[in-house]
């Protein structure tokens, strides 16, 4: 037990003094903190054991933007002003890839989950660590500079339309909400560097290689990248290696190897595996690619095919008119094309609009957002040309959507005028047809269902 002796008895100026059990041991109590100390100097602390590092591959690669970035920061469409470009966002641009490239080669959802997990790492369970395998740095070359959303999104007019400016509307301004327009960033390059452990199987390897290639051609940075934004090309020597063949072969070639020759299942996760593809060339650069895939995508949208295309004319699918206007009791089966191309879909009340009949949101039946399987974008291909990419993903799609909190069954309109005047047998067949008459006159690649 541990006492004060109050320093008032031993003059105002003189140090407490802790005794234990009584005034006359206090000095024994000092003598043996001393013994301690001076034992404490003489111990020797042995160095630890030096272990070699284990031996990693490393991957490294410059990349660099070729249209804006945005969002991607801490804040909801906000940029990180200190670190635009940082590794855990890459891993998991990265992961998702590797399902989509490797995914098909699995039977069940564990077996896909396991082998993601050795390689990615995941949740660690007991006894048992699930550390990631391929380390990820990542070292800003070029900071970029500003690129303001009204920079960036051309003003829409009645002939050309919205262009790219279609694919940037969550960043354009919120005056109803007191939200400014974005700021997005341009030109910003950067070096990055997969290590990849020495446990890591040939396969695992050949396996994060896929998913890296594909991350270049399909992916890209920030938000929005499935319409665009924050595309990516590789600079230096390696480029011709890491980007897409622009040869119809060797791109055939590249899909086949990349899913796996005996891959089937692929209603587990997106997959390239039975995707289609369109490589469309021509263009001058990556913004010129980019503004005339939003044309397309604006005129795809309104259903503007068979006849000649205006962007001011009001849209020939039957979802709007035909179906949400007349919306049959729940639980009964509609035919939407546009749920199909991503949820929710969000009509909104417009002032001083006529005849609006349907306002509300069109939501997945059991969460609140379903990505599109539909990816628009340019890209830069291995002989260093630009080029539009439309991809279209196979993955699962919806059977059911939420409708004024009302739950409805969903199949494709393949009655709708939009679909037959393409000869299309699908909202997705629709789309890669669209294309084809859109680019009329341009070299296009197209490959897939592999």
């Amino acid at each position: 037990m541990l006492r004060l002796v109050n320093p008032a008895r031993r003059g105002r100026d003189a140090p407490p003094i802790f005794l234990t059990g009584s005034s006359r041991s206090y000095q024994k109590v000092g003598e043996t903190r001393t013994n301690r100390r001076q034992q404490m100097r003489r111990s020797v602390i042995e160095a630890p054991t030096w272990h070699e590092p284990a031996k990693r591959e490393a991957i490294e690669l410059e990349l660099q933007l070729i249209t804006p970035m945005f969002g991607g920061g801490y804040k909801t469409r906000e940029v990180d002003p200190i670190l635009p470009i940082r590794p855990a966002p890459i891993r998991g641009h990265l992961r998702f890839w590797w399902r989509a490239t490797a995914g098909a080669q699995y039977a069940s959802a564990e077996e896909l989950y396991k082998a993601e997990t050795a390689i990615w790492g995941g949740a660690a369970v007991k006894n048992e660590a699930a550390t990631g395998k391929v380390a990820i740095e990542v070292v800003v070359l070029n900071q970029g500079e500003a690129a303001p959303y009204n920079q960036v999104a051309p003003r829409s007019t009645p002939r050309e339309g919205p262009k790219e400016g279609y694919f940037l509307f969550p960043f354009q301004e919120q005056r109803a909400h007191n939200i400014p327009a974005a700021t997005g960033i341009k030109g910003v390059k950067f070096r990055l560097a997969l290590f990849l452990d020495s446990s890591l199987s040939d396969q695992q390897r050949h396996q994060v290689r896929n998913a890296l290639k594909a991350w270049i051609a399909f992916g890209g940075v920030g938000a929005r990248t499935r319409r665009g934004c924050g595309a990516l090309k590789v600079v230096g020597n390696a480029a011709s290696h890491w980007q897409l063949p622009h040869d119809k072969q060797q791109l055939s070639a590249w899909l086949r190897q990349s899913v796996g020759e005996a891959a089937s299942k692929t209603d587990l996760c997106p997959s390239l595996k039975g995707a289609q593809i369109l490589v469309i060339s021509g263009f001058q650069d990556a913004k010129t690619a980019w503004s005339e895939l939003g044309k397309f995508w604006a005129r795809f949208r309104k259903g503007h095919f068979g006849q000649e295309y205006r962007p001011i004319s009001g849209g020939k699918w039957r979802d709007y008119r035909q179906v949400l206007c007349k919306l049959p009791p729940e639980k009964s089966t509609i035919q939407l094309a546009k749920p199909y191309l991503g949820l929710p879909i969000i009509y909104q009340k417009i002032t001083g609009a006529r005849n609006l009949c349907f306002t509300g949101n069109i939501e997945p039946a059991k969460s609140g957002r379903m990505a599109s399987p539909v990816i628009i974008k340019p890209v830069v291909l291995s002989n260093g040309q630009v080029a539009g990419l439309i991809t279209v993903l196979n993955a699962q799609q919806p059977t059911q959507v939420r409708i004024e909190n009302k739950t409805y069954n969903l199949s494709h309109p393949k009655q709708d005028p939009v679909i037959k005047e393409l000869g299309a047998s699908s909202v997705f067949d629709a789309v890669i047809k669209a294309a084809q008459v859109h680019f009329k006159g341009k070299n296009i690649i197209q490959v897939g269902g592999v």
